[in-house]
């Protein structure tokens, strides 16, 4: 291989490594409160926000919170869960947001209402956490990637690429916590949905390697939040 060969070869590795880096950054198309946003071109007009509730990277997990809960803790249970009756599994109750009354006071409340929503109380303004429906827009809306030791931090990552401009979004295999487990090797963020066919569930985004997911989950789970800003 002459000079010329052996310099343009050189020069097209930097490049490749330049747009493998730049290709490995969150998109930020503003801020809403002071917190970073991306715009994925979604036909809602949903902001979502580039890192988890209580991080300050994509790659960070953030801070982890039962379904309806505002507050992190120790220990994700029923017998400490916010909406429940301090009873055993076996015995729980709710008493708020259920839709059947073996399971607890019937509100038929579907959605949570702000002052329970722990993207709202943590950041203010018009931050929230999102629907299910916003959830599966957005699954639909990007292509997604499988992304080993992100930028070498060590942590895996799902990265969402926006159909419509290109744009990216990243979100951390955060895992979650059950009771005094915790699980990893995945990730998992709440929805603001409560599951219609259970008052004890709502509905989680689930992300694993190979593809992305809804769920029905106990709500009593602490999950990372993600968090909207819509028009």
């Amino acid at each position: 291989m002459n000079y010329l060969s052996s310099f343009m070869a050189g020069f097209a590795v930097v490049l490749m490594g330049t747009a493998c880096n730049t290709a490995s950054k969150p998109t930020v198309s503003g801020q809403h409160g002071g917190h970073d946003y991306v715009d994925l071109g979604l036909p809602s007009g949903n902001m979502w926000a580039t890192c988890n509730i209580g991080a300050g990277l994509a790659e960070e997990n953030g801070l982890y919170f039962a379904w309806g809960e505002t507050t992190s803790k120790e220990v994700y249970d029923w017998s400490n869960y916010r909406w429940g009756n301090g009873e055993a599994e076996s015995r729980i109750k709710v008493n708020k947001y259920c839709s059947a009354k073996h399971e607890g006071e019937v509100d038929n409340l579907l959605k949570l209402d702000f002052a329970d929503d722990a993207a709202n109380k943590s950041w203010g303004g018009k931050w929230r956490m999102p629907t299910k429906e916003e959830w599966e827009e957005l699954f639909d809306a990007c292509e997604w990637e499988y992304v080993k030791n992100y930028n070498g931090t060590g942590i895996d990552m799902k990265k969402g690429i926006s159909k419509k401009n290109g744009n990216s979004i990243f979100f951390p295999f955060s895992g979650y916590h059950n009771g005094e487990a915790f699980i990893k090797d995945e990730g998992q963020f709440w929805s603001s949905t409560q599951y219609a066919k259970n008052g004890l569930q709502a509905m989680s985004a689930r992300m694993l390697t190979h593809g992305n997911s809804l769920k029905n989950i106990p709500r009593k789970q602490g999950l990372a939040v993600r968090a909207v800003v819509g028009q």
